[in-house]
């Protein structure tokens, strides 16, 4: 969700400068934009058998397996 709304100086390189923090900044300028705020879709019919749905950014994927956030939903239960 915070790619959608922060990062702007990832998106368009006009604000790639100041009052941007120079730890932030990249050295280079860059034509296209470093990153998105288009999402990625993935369709999965559901199924009977299915239990629950996880939605999650980039963020979780990036500290949990799909297994590892199957078993934390699965062994969290809420009504």
């Amino acid at each position: 969700i915070s790619r959608s709304i922060g990062d702007i100086y990832l998106k368009k390189s006009e604000y790639n400068r100041e009052p941007l923090f120079a730890k932030f900044r990249l050295p280079e300028p860059f034509k296209r934009p470093i990153l998105s705020a288009e999402p990625s879709i993935a369709v999965h019919t559901l199924q009977p058998q299915d239990q629950f749905v996880i939605f999650a950014s980039d963020g979780l994927w990036e500290h949990l397996s799909n297994q590892e956030a199957v078993d934390l939903v699965h062994n969290n239960p809420h009504n």
